[in-house]
């Protein structure tokens, strides 16, 4: 059995799970693969995957949830730590909103909440990810050691286009950095120019692979680094098998894979935790 991290997941309270799907299917004009209760992504590590006669498992995720706005932020972070408390499969990464008063002391309570990073989905959030307002965050981040995820491009705002993020790291050198959808979800070319390798950034493949060659994910890996990319589905948006039958379809490398799959995100994370 070939063990998968999938590295990119969002996760609902049962409450308000129909609802938040239905916003964000709407949002990306996209349907959704499911529902992202905390039993549907428990589902997804008790399903066999067999894909060419190999059999895989989903053996851990990531977990994270935006605040979208300033008062939620309390009760996501206490959700998303509960969830991570009871689970030990799950990693949770923490949230706040620009509009918090108090937000770089926010990233101060993460670890005894058991939250190893930040998440930030600017698009949600309504911020450029360069906004000097917000270096104060980062610059906590840095202090403490959490990485901060970002959600990276769109096709209708400029929040997190590639070129912010190449500023905020050019002006921020000690910021570990994980960008999400390869680094700009429908940006991916204008990423893979723009972005400058380094050891401080890594990459999750979410919301990709629908939409690239593999030629062109082979050319992410081979400039940025392939100890630098971690699987993800950005479940609940798509199915992770299939995304996972999509990644084995591109024929990459066979050294490759296996930290891709898994062996990146636990090294990582193994640093930082």
């Amino acid at each position: 059995m070939i063990p998968v991290t999938d590295a990119h997941c969002h996760v609902f309270p049962e409450l308000i799970a129909d609802r938040s799907r239905d916003a964000v299917a709407a949002f990306y004009e996209l349907p959704m693969y499911t529902t992202g209760t905390a039993a549907h992504l428990k589902a997804e590590r008790e399903r066999p995957i067999c894909i060419g006669g190999q059999d895989y498992r989903i053996v851990r995720q990531l977990v994270c949830a935006p605040a979208v706005t300033p008062h939620q932020t309390h009760s996501v972070n206490a959700f998303i730590s509960a969830l991570v408390r009871e689970d030990p499969a799950l990693i949770g990464l923490g949230t706040l909103h620009p509009g918090n008063e108090d937000a770089p002391a926010l990233l101060g309570t993460f670890r005894e909440q058991g939250l190893v990073g930040l998440k930030l989905h600017s698009d949600f959030q309504r911020f450029p990810i360069d906004d000097p307002g917000m270096y104060p965050v980062y610059e906590e981040a840095i202090r403490l050691g959490l990485p901060v995820l970002f959600h990276m491009g769109d096709r209708k705002l400029d929040y997190s286009h590639p070129a912010r993020l190449r500023r905020l790291m050019q002006d921020l050198p000690g910021l570990t950095v994980i960008a999400a959808h390869t680094g700009g979800y429908s940006h991916w070319k204008d990423a893979l120019a723009l972005l400058e390798p380094s050891e401080r950034l890594y990459f999750d493949i979410s919301s990709t692979l629908q939409f690239i060659t593999g030629d062109l994910l082979a050319d992410f890996l081979d400039r940025f680094g392939a100890g630098h990319f971690f699987f993800g589905s950005d479940f609940p948006m798509w199915d992770p098998v299939r995304e996972l039958e999509t990644l084995l379809s591109f024929s990459l490398p066979d050294a490759v894979l296996p930290g891709l799959l898994h062996g990146n995100f636990s090294r990582f994370w193994a640093d930082h935790v």
